[in-house]
């Protein structure tokens, strides 16, 4: 008992001071020693069995002043996982931790060697923290390895949340690929501030926001890890290391967590909008009245793993429009992100390793319901909606009843098997439908490999013809490794593969793909932290001409050697040869235009053999208020519509400025200029200008601007060949000059999700191809204003 006393009163003494600048009461190794309260990651104390407090006296204003943290259990000790993996982290972290009977509650102290350079800021929820410091508390409430809760705090205590989940990769911030979902948002409680020394903060995490089993005892997976973003140093309580393929399986356990029974989930989620549209029409711009609408969302636990959602009349508005890109010279269509609220709720448990379900499809809901959740070693999810006047390639003036149902399995540690089922159908539309039935599996084997395949086929029935089978199939074999790591894939599509419920751009192509990366590190504090080079190696064949032993149509080979210096500075360098043949069915329609006005045969070019690029993409924290990224590329490119061999410009600089804590400009440019290589004339010009400006005024109140050109010229198209202009269709293709303006204002206010209020207005211009608004003429405007309150019952 006097043990526990002492080590109860030391490793308090770490937490008390929080205004001073001293450290010498921190938890050291020495202390750790016959300490139960006290975990240490580099010892290897992973299992914390920590205590339960019922009804804490707790206010979570990130202060660490309340007598309960005495009671706490410390995690202590980090390890640096990046730039170096393995080495005590180079600033000192604890977290304390314990749960009560409807919570669970952290309390962070972070040391810094140099207060004065924390990076924390003001910003929008689910932003924060991909330009400040934070931690990170990633809960895997189902010990199964397999997915994870993760909670971010900035030092202001901003919130960042979502869904780990194994073997997904998507973008952090622009930056480096993690496997999270950031699209759910959960709601809990946290608060932080900067103090002499460091910065704290304190977060509570109410079980009703969880899913968990319904068992009396039960152990919780946990990572908690840290980000110096000035430094790019990041640090783990468990050790992390890429020699092992899984995080989650390197995480710590909250062990022993007794009698946890969170009230039932009832949330109710009325919304309330209203919107002045205007439109050019005739030569006329004519504005409507202002439309009101009402609808309301709905969630219920069926059980604590098992949620039903349901929405009538939803409001599918998007508060950011979807940035331009260059569509001069592109093939396939541009994949745009779900960002509508009710279809983002358990979106982790339709996901597959092929884009079969994506709920953009689904563009003007009348209604929808969707059932989420987990029994027994199952993941289960069916969505359901109806969709109006959809426009597709069944075509026609009908409602689309979508069904969707996806079940996954747990299997053995970390793996897993799944079924996935879609099925679009056209409401009164006789026989048209669309449906896909598939199967996938992920095997983790040997702590570092990891195969993921999937197999599917599509029905489709339209009035043009009856259904038939058109198969899908995808493999990929990859290697994990913290120096060394490769990667493997096939993915083969039919040309008759549909899917109305996913997005799948390449059709009726084969792809075969690999790439190699070696990774040397640095010294710890050295100025080169880290070189990595990739090899990479990408080609698609016909589908058709593949299975009969054809050579492939393109292919690349690609060296990307990347150098990470000290301050988080890196730049990547590109390096590419090519080989691209233009497909006779793809110009079917092409003919040329003879000396006197008669058409003449399209006749196909010889094949582009090396094509050369070279690319370079810098990114350079200059000081805590600007960063600057962007790209550079030169080289050269099929010009598709006109089957030509182009040269290519392409300067892509990005600009953030942070003058003050609540202030961010973001400036971005993109110039491509196209040529035609066999006699230097130019084929297009492509200016996209954007300026995002954002104040928050408060942790849930911000004002934005959003202005944006995009300015295209391109020639009219000629015969690589003869030189004459090419007819498609019947139509010559002449000179195209264009230029579009975008502007949006939007003023918000988000204290919670679901709880919103915003006004803003979009303006769209078409015209010339200038920067002056005077040339250009207002095609659409609309005035809108979104009200929604979140009852949680």
């Amino acid at each position: 008992m006097l043990n526990l006393l002492t080590a109860t009163v030391v490793a308090l003494t770490s937490f008390q001071q929080v205004s001073s600048a001293d450290t010498t009461g921190a938890v050291t190794d020495g202390d750790v020693a016959g300490n139960p309260l006290v975990f240490s990651g580099r010892a290897g104390r992973l299992a914390v069995a920590i205590p339960r407090i019922e009804n804490p006296d707790i206010s979570v204003d990130g202060r660490l002043d309340d007598p309960v943290w005495e009671s706490a259990a410390v995690l202590t000790d980090f390890t640096q996982y990046e730039p170096v993996e393995g080495i005590p982290a180079t600033e000192e972290t604890q977290v304390r931790v314990f749960y009560s009977g409807d919570a669970i509650y952290f309390a962070i102290r972070a040391w810094d060697s140099e207060p004065d350079l924390i990076l924390a800021r003001l910003g929008e929820r689910d932003r924060a923290v991909f330009t400040d410091d934070w931690i990170r508390i990633m809960l895997d409430t189902f010990d199964d390895q397999r997915q994870a809760y993760v909670f971010y705090v900035n030092p202001l205590g901003i919130q960042v949340d979502g869904l780990w989940i194994e073997g997904m990769r998507s973008r952090f911030g622009g930056r480096s690929a993690v496997s999270i979902d950031f699209n759910p948002d959960f709601i809990w409680e946290s608060d932080g501030r900067v103090i002499a020394d460091g910065w704290t903060a304190e977060m509570k995490i109410p079980y009703v926001s969880l899913r968990f089993r319904e068992v009396s005892v039960q152990d919780w997976g946990l990572s908690v890890s840290r980000g110096v973003r000035r430094k790019e140093f990041k640090q783990s309580w468990a050790p992390l290391t890429r020699d092992v393929s899984s995080t989650l399986a390197q995480a710590g356990k909250l062990v022993g967590l007794r009698d946890i029974k969170p009230r039932k989930l009832v949330e109710i989620n009325p919304v309330a909008t209203g919107i002045r549209r205007g439109q050019e029409t005739d030569g006329q711009f004519v504005r409507d009245g202002f439309a009101q609408d009402f609808g309301v969302n709905g969630r219920y636990g069926i059980t604590q793993n098992l949620v039903l959602d349901a929405t009538v009349n939803p409001d599918f508005s998007q508060v950011e429009a979807d940035a331009n890109r260059i569509t001069v010279n592109e093939r396939f269509a541009l994949f745009f992100a779900e960002k509508r609220p009710f279809f983002l709720e358990g979106t982790e448990i339709f996901r597959s390793p092929r884009n079969l379900v994506h709920t953009r499809r689904i563009a003007d809901p009348i209604g929808g319901a969707k059932l989420t959740g987990k029994i027994g070693s199952f993941n289960v999810g069916y969505l359901g909606a109806v969709d109006e006047g959809p426009k597709s390639l069944f075509g026609g003036d009908y409602q689309a009843v979508f069904n969707i149902l996806r079940v996954r399995r747990d299997v053995g540690a970390g793996s897993t098997v799944g079924f996935l089922y879609t099925d679009r159908t056209l409401a009164g539309g006789g026989n048209d439908f669309n449906r896909v039935l598939a199967g996938d599996a992920r095997f983790l084997f040997n702590g570092r490999y990891t195969l993921t395949t999937q197999f599917a086929g599509s029905w489709t029935s339209t009035t043009s013809g009856p259904a038939s089978l058109q198969p899908l199939v995808m493999a990929q074999l990859a290697r994990s490794g913290r120096n060394f790591g490769w990667q493997v894939k096939f993915d083969d599509v039919s040309p008759g593969f549909r899917t109305e419920s996913g997005f799948i751009p390449r059709v009726g192509d084969t792809q075969t793909f690999g790439n190699i990366r070696y990774t040397h590190f640095g010294a710890p504090g050295s100025v080169l932290e880290r070189v990595s080079s990739t090899l990479q190696v990408d080609a698609f064949f016909d589908h058709d001409e593949f299975w009969g032993g054809g050579t492939p149509f393109e292919a690349e080979v690609q060296l990307m050697p990347t150098f990470s210096f000290k301050g988080n500075r890196n730049i990547t360098v590109i390096l590419r040869d090519g080989f691209f043949r233009f497909l006779p069915e793809s110009y079917a329609s092409y003919e040329v235009q003879g000396a006197a006005g008669n058409p003449a045969p399209f006749a196909i070019p010889n094949d582009l053999t090396h094509l050369k690029a070279i690319g370079v993409m810098p990114r350079a924290r200059i000081n805590n208020a600007i960063q600057i990224n962007g790209s550079f590329f030169y080289r050269e490119v099929p010009i598709f519509i006109e089957a030509a061999r182009g040269l290519e410009l392409m300067v892509r600089p990005d600009i953030t400025v942070r003058p003050t804590s609540s202030l961010q400009l973001q400036l971005s440019h993109t110039f491509s200029r196209l040529w035609r290589q066999r006699d230097d004339t130019e084929f297009s010009t492509v200016h996209i200008s954007r300026l995002r400006t954002q104040y928050q005024f408060a942790k849930g109140l911000l004002a934005r601007g959003i202005v944006q050109y995009n300015l295209e010229d391109r020639s009219a198209l000629r015969d690589p060949t003869t030189e004459l202009p090419i007819v498609i269709d019947g139509s010559l293709v002449g000179r195209r000059e264009k230029g579009d303006f975008q502007g949006q204002f939007l003023l918000q206010y988000e204290p919670s999700p679901g709880t919103i209020f915003f006004v803003g207005y979009t303006r769209l211009e078409s015209g010339e191809r200038t920067y002056r608004l005077s040339r250009m003429e207002p095609t659409e405007d609309g005035l809108f204003v979104k009200l929604s309150y979140l009852f949680r019952m």
